[in-house]
């Protein structure tokens, strides 16, 4: 009969619990890693948002299709020279025009 010394099962014991933490070391490291580039985003990302807070908003001129179509309309209805009969036909003109384009990028879009 062979009976175990209590040093010895204590040592066997010993070497589970670190076989174990040695098994989830890999995903400690990758948590850690993880944590770590959260909150340097967290940092980097308030960061410029108080940079942003000191200085004030510096819009520029608004660009592109739909800018130009409102300046265009804008330009319509502040011109005294144009009568008002002409200003409905050229509205009317531009809603064919936009339903148009809203019918032309719905079917691209599907």
């Amino acid at each position: 009969m062979a009976t175990h010394h209590p040093g010895l099962t204590h040592l066997f014991q010993l070497k589970k619990k670190i076989s174990i933490t040695m098994e989830n070391l890999d995903l400690i490291i990758l948590t850690t890693i993880v944590v770590i580039l959260f909150l340097v985003f967290i940092l980097a990302t308030f960061k410029e948002l108080q940079e942003d807070a000191k200085k004030p908003f510096e819009g520029g001129k608004e660009r592109g299709p739909r800018a130009d179509m409102m300046e265009f309309i804008g330009r319509i209805f502040s011109e005294k020279n144009i009568e008002p009969g002409e200003k409905k036909e050229l509205l009317n003109t531009i809603k064919k025009k936009i339903e148009a384009i809203d019918v032309s990028d719905n079917k691209t879009n599907s």
